[in-house]
Formats: C-alpha cells, sequence, structure tokens
C-alpha cells in the first residue's frame, strides 16, 4: 500500500491510478465533512466532486507540512462556502422574533446526545445560520473572516450565531424532553 507522500507525487505526475487511490483513500471522509455544511447529499457529492478536482489541480502547491487530510479539509470547506454563496444570494437568516427563551442554565443533554443527535439538530437550522454557526463553532473561524467570507456585515455573523445557538438549545431541550418522557432511545 502506497503512502500519501507516494500517491501524491504520482498524481502531481497525472497517474490516474495514484489519483483513483488517493480518492478511494480520502473520499468517505471528505464527503461527510460535505455534509456537515450541505445536509443535501446530492449537493455535498457536487461539493466533494468540486472540491477533489481542485485537490488534484493544486496538489502542486501542498507543502507536505500538515497531513493531506488537513490540507483536503480546507480545500473542502471553501468549496462549501463557494457553492453556498452560489446557491444563496439572499442566505435564510432567523428572524429575531423566532427566536425561543434560552433554557435555564441547570438543563443538560449533552450525556444523552449522540454525535447524529447533535449533527441532526444543527441540520434543522435555515441554511444561512448553519453555514455561520460551522464556521465559527466547529471550524473556528472569528466574525470578521465569516463576514468577509459570506458577504455580509459582523453584525449579521453574531446576530446569526447568537439566534442559532438559542434554536439549538431550545431544539435540543425538545429532545431531552421527549427522551425522558419516552424513557429512553428506542
Amino acid at each position: 500500500e502506497p503512502t500519501d507522500d507516494e500517491l501524491i507525487q504520482g498524481c502531481r505526475e497525472n497517474n490516474r491510478k495514484s489519483q483513483e487511490m488517493l480518492y478511494r483513500r480520502y473520499a468517505r471522509a471528505m464527503f461527510n465533512v460535505c455534509l456537515v455544511y450541505e445536509h443535501d447529499r446530492d449537493k455535498a457529492k457536487d461539493i466533494l466532486q468540486d472540491a477533489f478536482i481542485k485537490i488534484f489541480r493544486n496538489l502542486d502547491r501542498y507543502d507536505g507540512k500538515s497531513p493531506v487530510k488537513c490540507w483536503m479539509k480546507k480545500i473542502i470547506s471553501n468549496t462549501a462556502i463557494d457553492h453556498f454563496r452560489k446557491d444563496h444570494h439572499q442566505p435564510e437568516f432567523i428572524p429575531i422574533e423566532n427566536v425561543p427563551s434560552p433554557l435555564s442554565n441547570d438543563e443538560t443533554v449533552a450525556s444523552i446526545l449522540e454525535t447524529q443527535d447533535i449533527i441532526s439538530q444543527v441540520n434543522r437550522l435555515p441554511d444561512g445560520a448553519r453555514m455561520i454557526f460551522q464556521l465559527h463553532a466547529i471550524e473556528g473561524y472569528t466574525h470578521r473572516q465569516i463576514a468577509k467570507l459570506l458577504h455580509i456585515s459582523e453584525g449579521t455573523s453574531k446576530s446569526q450565531i447568537y439566534r442559532a445557538k438559542y434554536l439549538l438549545r431550545h431544539w435540543i431541550g425538545d429532545y431531552e424532553l421527549k427522551y425522558k418522557v419516552i424513557g429512553g432511545k428506542e
């Protein structure tokens, strides 16, 4: 089994077998990254395809200082942002009047929620708020960076994070209530 470095060298030499092996090695993990940005599987596949085209075209820029998987993830993220901007000229943000009251601080649900449960709640957010939440809370972008990437104001980014967090707390609170009433997962 060739190493990543060997596959990258083969890809730089336009070796189709190396390209296929690199794709097969990382496609599933990168598709999961796409799904974090875009919950529609067909659109996520489009992002993955576009990103791998960029990856193969830009392998000469990969310097090897970080793992190739990290470098690819950055390209996936940027490609997802490009798709978001293209598809959402007017992203759907959360109107302030639709923000529920925050839950009390003594309510905890993290211990009963699985990762998939949390992802499903994040995917319920409107597209614009979901993208901003992903960039800020998961990827660690600043509000200034998000504003520049999505062509919005920093204030819009901040308010969408605030509103997304409250919606998530509300939904997760509903999930916990349902969990307690039903008596656990089926």
